[in-house]
């Protein structure tokens, strides 16, 4: 088994999808890889193992061959390994070469499809936050994070009845949105003890914060 032979007839072998039999073409090709070399080489499973592989018919894997060597994906190979390892004439099955240069071109070095729209400058565009290209080429700085406490959004206003609670004063642990009892002051270093902020909590009942 051939896992770089796998992946090109996985993820680069440019099977024309308009074709009715292109899911034929596909899992035959996916059934071929697997017993191919690392380099696509010397595939020569027989046609009743193709057929347990892939649950197509004999006829079908057959059509499906012939199609794959006419659409340039597979070819001819050497038989001197076959011959050693089959050693009845009548039982060698035809040998094949998976043409794993076909299809690379667009696509990664890897053969893997890569699924980021292109940019208007033909370059991938890459949409993690990094920065995009433009039409000239010129880097597009993304969004500041919200993540830093001085970029984030202010809370909304209470609703209507309920009475305002007073803003967060910054020097706590409190954070826009956060709940009243976030409101704190840690009195350790490992937060084990805490106290109400005296600034912006909320006075509790009994006059204590």
């Amino acid at each position: 088994m051939s896992i770089e032979a796998i992946d090109w007839a996985l993820n680069a072998a440019p099977i024309p999808t308009d074709r009715k039999d292109a899911t034929a073409l596909a899992i035959t090709l996916i059934a071929l890889a697997s017993h191919a070399g690392p380099d696509g080489s010397e595939a020569f499973p027989s046609v009743e193992r193709m057929t347990r592989c892939t649950r197509l018919s004999r006829r079908t894997v057959q059509r499906a061959l012939r199609s794959l060597e006419e659409l340039g994906l597979i070819k001819p190979g050497s038989t001197r390994y076959r011959n050693t390892r089959i050693g009845r004439a009548d039982l060698r099955p035809q040998v094949y070469d998976l043409v794993l240069s076909a299809g690379l071109s667009t696509g990664t070095a890897t053969g893997r499809q890569n699924d980021a729209p292109p940019a208007p400058t033909g370059r991938q565009q890459r949409m993690n936050g990094a920065s995009a290209a433009t039409k000239r080429g010129v880097g597009m700085t993304p969004e500041t994070s919200l993540n830093h406490k001085a970029n984030r959004p202010a809370p909304s206003a209470p609703p209507a009845g309920r009475s305002a609670v007073p803003a967060e004063c910054g020097g706590c642990d409190a954070r826009p949105g956060d709940p009243i009892s976030a409101r704190v002051v840690w009195l350790d270093e490992d937060r084990s003890r805490s106290t109400p902020c005296p600034r912006c909590a909320p006075i509790r009942r009994g006059g204590a914060r």
